[in-house]
């Protein structure tokens, strides 16, 4: 009777592949229960809850749909106060749908921990706690979350919008639906731009329009949840209601706030105002925080060269416009704030220094030099300062000059932060 060839001697090839997937299988799981990667501990005196909903604007058609009349859904995660039972455990950093975006980041979200407890309740020592509206770019609303854990730590109540379609490389709704990345919906903002500077402008404002709208969105929706019988029912104080944004999205926040009365203060994290607002004004509480931006500091011909521009012209066109815009909503807000972070980078205002990224990362690539740790503490200290003072009538030191503890802080009116080296349009 003949003996039967084995498997992994028939199939050599097959054998090592699956070999190999097995240890890495093994190795990663190893590596998660041995080497977590553990967000910073929240330092306010709440524990911190989280949930997310998903809703249609009916009023909107869907501005990146490609076939049909849709309405616009969107999606949005709150981070609160809470008060936790016995027994209860943070949940995933990135949940269900949204774990899949850690491929195009590259980095394992298993390993990542986070603090706030799914679906906890809100605590109780005050009836209602101030409301901080967010808006990300590019990003998933959860690469914020140290931030907005902090925040809700300290009694504020954070409702991040997800803007359909724009998350890299999808968004993914409460419900477990997902939707594809479109790049219609960053208004080209991920490239070195071919178009003539005066049309990028006008995609971007359209973008940040349609953002400010989404946002807009989110309050009138959490009107109703606040008058509705669920977790945060009755404990959102919406007469303090800030807002605040990343990059396209902190045109977005201050899109709103000159818009809406509902809206007491903005902060814009190293975003470029392109809408209206920005030639305007805002005369309310504004605050901008800002990487280092050395393109708009060097000569253009460098910036050329580094292919953060295609042309000198463009490179000047888009400096002059930037830090005008910076420069008048910091002169015509009541009052106005303008602090550049030493060492950081467009992408270290999210979680990302923070996360086991890989070398290849484009969220990596965008990091500056600061330590991920310190650009939180940093981050989190200057917004708190700033919403406390101009939502709860606190004091904010911090936001008065140069502190000590916070040596990375350099405040100023952004033309001098930005003031160009001289031979700024070419080093020759």
């Amino acid at each position: 009777m003949k003996t039967s060839t084995r498997f992994h001697e028939r199939h050599p090839a097959m054998t090592a592949v699956l070999g190999a997937t097995a240890l890495t299988w093994l190795f990663r799981r190893v590596r998660t229960r041995l080497f977590p990667v553990i967000l910073p501990e929240p330092t306010g005196p709440y524990d911190v809850g989280r949930i997310a909903f998903d809703w249609v604007d009916a009023r909107r058609e869907e501005p990146y749909a490609r076939r049909g009349h849709r309405r616009r859904e969107l999606s949005a995660w709150l981070w609160y106060p809470a008060e936790l039972r016995p027994g209860t455990k943070p949940g995933p950093y990135l949940p269900a749908g949204w774990r899949l975006t850690s491929l195009f980041w590259q980095f394992q979200a298993s390993r990542v921990r986070a603090h706030a407890v799914p679906g906890a309740p809100v605590a109780r020592p005050r009836a209602r706690y101030p409301v901080l509206v967010f808006s990300p770019a590019g990003f998933p609303p959860l690469y914020y979350s140290s931030l907005f854990e902090e925040l809700a730590s300290h009694g504020y109540i954070v409702a991040a919008v997800s803007h359909t379609y724009e998350a890299l490389p999808l968004s993914a709704f409460a419900d477990g639906r997902l939707r594809l990345f479109r790049p219609a919906s960053v208004g080209g903002a991920l490239k070195v731009s071919r178009a003539s500077h005066e049309e990028d402008v006008r995609t971007r404002a359209d973008v940040a329009r349609v953002k400010a709208e989404d946002l807009r969105s989110l309050v009138d929706e959490l009107e109703r949840l606040d008058a509705g019988s669920g977790v945060l029912a009755g404990r959102m104080d919406l007469t303090r209601l800030g807002a605040f944004g990343h990059s396209l999205g902190g045109n977005a926040a201050v899109e709103l706030c000159a818009s809406d009365e509902r809206c007491r203060a903005v902060a814009n994290l190293d975003g470029g105002v392109w809408s209206e607002a920005g030639q305007q004004g805002v005369p309310k509480p504004v605050l901008e925080l800002f990487a280092e931006h050395p393109e708009y500091v060097r000569p253009c011909d460098e910036s050329v060269k580094q292919k953060a521009f295609a042309s000198v012209e463009y490179c000047a066109e888009n400096r002059e416009l930037t830090v005008d815009t910076w420069q008048r909503l910091y002169a015509r807000a009541r009052p106005g704030y303008s602090v550049q972070i030493r060492g950081a980078g467009h992408a270290s205002f999210t979680d990302s220094g923070l996360l086991p990224l890989r070398r290849g990362s484009l969220a990596r690539r965008a990091l500056g030099t600061i330590d991920g740790r310190r650009m939180w503490r940093v981050l989190s200290d200057y917004l708190r300062a700033f919403f406390d003072r101009h939502l709860q009538d606190a004091p904010a030191p911090l936001l008065e000059g140069a502190s000590p503890s916070h040596p990375e802080g350099l405040l100023g009116p952004p033309e001098s932060l930005f003031s160009p080296a001289p031979g700024f349009l070419t080093s020759h």
